[in-house]
Order: structure tokens, then sequence, then C-alpha cells
């Protein structure tokens, strides 16, 4: 394993072309690594922390390789917390490796995924929430993800942590205290006033759990899958929807054989939108082949739009009918008053004309948020909200304890395992397995 004393070094940009490119270095060696870049006497490098200066950079027979906007942080002043030094190339792909291997036969080391970002949490420069919002910053795919990863890196989650945290060793301090003096016949009383916190605790603790079922789909995206029969219009509202002519149209029934795909965002959630065959009974193997891999989309959706047209306004089968993820939808209400009929369904549109089309993406995206808004969403890594799951469990567990007199020393145990759980959620408490499980998820030179 590598020494996290050691200096480090890394390519910071994309691979690739293009105007700027950025390599980092980081550890205690850095300003005089530096300095051997660009002088080759040894001198040290005439800089001042936080001040940008212009450099020639040489490689080590003394040749020119780039000039650089060189930047340099004093410990601990900087994102790592150690003394670090960037420099701002041009960006061409062979000039970035010149002055990173440059960087390596000076005496730095190739850094590991995530490892600047990591010594930043070892350095207590953010807490480990802060470090998966950094991961999932870089990740987003839409605006509303990029605002509630940034609200979490600005210590959104931390704070909100922290006071489940505090409230938590405050109750158990209670306990224990009463644990050296409450006579039996008063641990009834010390139940009556000590279960309502936990319980308040409690009901805190699975909202944000409940938080974290709707706003996963912030980072992770959503399946939407449009299926129903022959001609009811899932070409033409594929098409509306991608705000281009994605599906090939047709009066012709089974036009569609295979599913075909977009990606959009809806609301600030990226969404994969599937158009698929229309079910009925195939009348080919093609036909039945492209039935089937409907019928396998299904499992995988995160919302099932069918849709359904006059004049039979055929309803989903039995086996579709039994998934809680279903939105009816009538498609052709330009035709509704010809035939005088009233549809029983979630929504009526007209893909064709456009019509509630803007209202079908506002339904399926309340639904997959379950009415939150996005902007008061508390968004979890699955392992925060995994942390919180099992704490949760230990609350309910105490309280169930307590309140039945099984004994406050079981009460503790149970309590303090909870604590351990939400501190792992920080950081206050974390193993090296964990820690590598984390950082891995980064590029190189974050």
């Amino acid at each position: 394993m590598n020494s996290f004393n050691d200096t480090i070094a890394a390519i910071a940009t994309p691979d690739g072309t293009g105007a700027l490119g950025v390599v980092r270095l980081t550890g205690a060696q850095s300003l005089n690594i530096a300095s051997q870049m660009v002088a080759p006497s040894g001198k040290m490098l005439p800089i001042k922390p936080q001040f940008a200066s212009l450099f020639g950079i040489i490689d080590g027979d003394g040749d020119l390789i780039d000039q650089a906007v060189v930047l340099y942080w004093k410990s601990p002043r900087s994102f790592t917390g150690e003394d670090m030094v960037e420099f701002s190339c041009h960006g061409g792909r062979e000039v970035l490796r010149a002055v990173y291997t440059r960087l390596l036969e000076l005496g730095a080391r190739a850094a590991e995924a995530g490892e600047f970002t990591r010594r930043a949490f070892l350095n207590g420069k953010m807490s480990l929430d802060q470090t998966e919002a950094v991961a999932a910053l870089i990740e987003s795919r839409t605006r509303s993800a990029v605002k509630v990863s940034a609200r979490i890196l600005d210590g959104g989650l931390r704070s909100k942590i922290e006071a489940i945290r505090q409230e938590l060793i405050d109750i158990i301090s209670r306990i224990e205290l009463a644990l050296d003096f409450v006579e039996e016949e008063l641990d009834h009383e010390f139940a009556k006033v000590t279960l309502p916190g936990l319980e308040e605790l409690n009901k805190t603790v699975d909202e944000y759990i409940r938080q974290y079922e709707s706003g996963k789909f912030l980072r992770n995206g959503a399946n939407v899958v449009i299926a129903g029969p022959p001609n009811a219009g899932k070409s033409t509202l594929m098409n509306t929807l991608a705000g281009f002519e994605r599906a090939i149209v047709s009066d012709t029934p089974g036009t569609t054989r295979d599913f075909i795909d977009v990606t959009l965002d809806w609301n600030g959630i990226p969404i994969r939108l599937y158009d698929t065959a229309g079910l009925r009974e195939a009348i080919d193997e093609i036909e039945k082949v492209g039935t089937l891999k409907t019928r396998q989309l299904f499992e995988h959706a995160d919302v099932v739009v069918w849709l359904m047209s006059p004049p039979g306004f055929e309803k989903p089968d039995h086996e579709l009918g039994k998934f809680n993820n279903l939105i009816t939808v009538a498609n052709k209400s330009d035709l509704f008053e010809d035939i005088l009929i009233d549809p029983v369904a979630d929504l009526t549109i007209s893909a064709k004309y456009h019509d509630g089309v803007e209202e079908l993406q506002n339904l399926v995206t309340r639904f997959l948020l379950k009415d939150y808004d996005p902007g008061d969403l508390l968004v979890l890594e699955q392992r925060q909200a995994s942390l919180l799951q099992q704490a949760s469990d230990l609350i309910r567990s105490g309280s169930i304890n307590l309140e039945t007199n099984l004994g406050l020393e079981l009460v503790v145990t149970d309590l303090r395992s909870a604590l351990n759980l939400i501190g792992e959620i920080t950081g206050a408490v974390s193993s090296q397995d964990i820690l590598h499980a984390i950082f891995s998820r980064f590029c190189i030179g974050k």
C-alpha cells in the first residue's frame, strides 16, 4: 500500500486536446519538485503562495516543454491541506504527459484514484460525506443534480447528520447517568420521559431515508417505458417528447419491432425514454421477439406509461396491471369529441398536437420524486442511506427495549451501535475498507 506521506502527481483534466490542461502535485516535496521543473540549478521557486506566475517548464535535458501558469498553495491552505502546486499548461495530450512524466522523474509518485480528495479528508479539510459529494458533483448529468451535490459539499448533509448525532449522544448520556442511580420503580417514569425523544429522532432518520428513495433519481436517472397496443401513438409521443424524429411513425400496425431510446432531462431528472413494440398477439417471429423485449423492459422500468387510444382504449393486461409504477394515458384527445367517449386514465393528451405532453412530464417526475421539490431533497448516497436504515432499526429496537422495560443496558447497547453507524456517514467513524470503496470511484487527479 502506498504511503500518504509522500508527494503525488496526476494529470487533473480529461484525456484529449483542449485549450488548457492541469497537472497537480501535492505533498511535502511539492515546492522542491516544482522548483526543479523551472530551474535546473535547483533554486527554490520564487513564487508567493496563492499567486499565479508564468514559468517555462523544462525537461531533464533542459529543453523547454511548455510555458505554464504555476499556482502554489502552502499547507494548510490548500485543497488537500498539504503543500500543493498546479501547472496550468496548454492542453495538448503530449504536453501534459511530458510535464507529468518529469514530475515522476523528480521524485513524485503517481497518484491513485481519488487520492487528492482522500488526503483532503485525512487532513480534516472535508468530511466523508463531502468527499462523496465531490464525486457526485463530477458525475452530475443535470443542473438539479449539480445543485443538490453542491449543497451537500457545502455542509448540507453534515449539519443534519451532526444534529442527529448530538441528539443521540444526549439521550445516551442521560440513560447512562440513569443507570448509576435510577431505582427499578422509577424506570417506567424515565421511559415516559425518554421515549418521545427517541421516537422523534427516528422520524427524522426515516424521513431522510424516504428522501433517498426519491432523490436517487436526480443522480442516477430513471427508465421510462412507453408501452401500449399497436397504433396507440407511442412513436408519435416519443418524437414529441424527444423534440425530433427519433422513431418512424406510420399508420401500419407493428411498425416498431424493437425498442428505441433517447436520453432527456425532465425537470432535472435524467430520463432514458423507451419507445417499444405494440403489445398484441404476434403475427410473425420478429414481432414476437420485439414483444418479448418490451416485456423485459418492464422489469427494469421506473415508470411505465401505458398509452391507449380510441376507439377501444385498450387497458394493460393483468400481468402489466400488477406493476405499481404504471401511469395510464389516453392519447388522441383531438378525436374524443367525434366518438363521445370519456376514457378512464390518469391523463389525457394529444401527442400529435402536443396537448398535455408537458403535464405528462410533470406527472412522471412527481411520481418519481414522490411530490418532493428537488430543491428540498436531501440526496444521499446508497452507502449513507444504508447506514441510516441500520441506525433507524437500532433506534427502534432501543425504543422497544425501553418501553418494555428490558433493561437500560440493552437500550444503551442499541443506541451506541446506532451512534457508530451515524458516525460512519461523515467519517467520524471509518475504516480503510470504507475509504477504499469510496475513493476508488474518483478519477485520477481528484
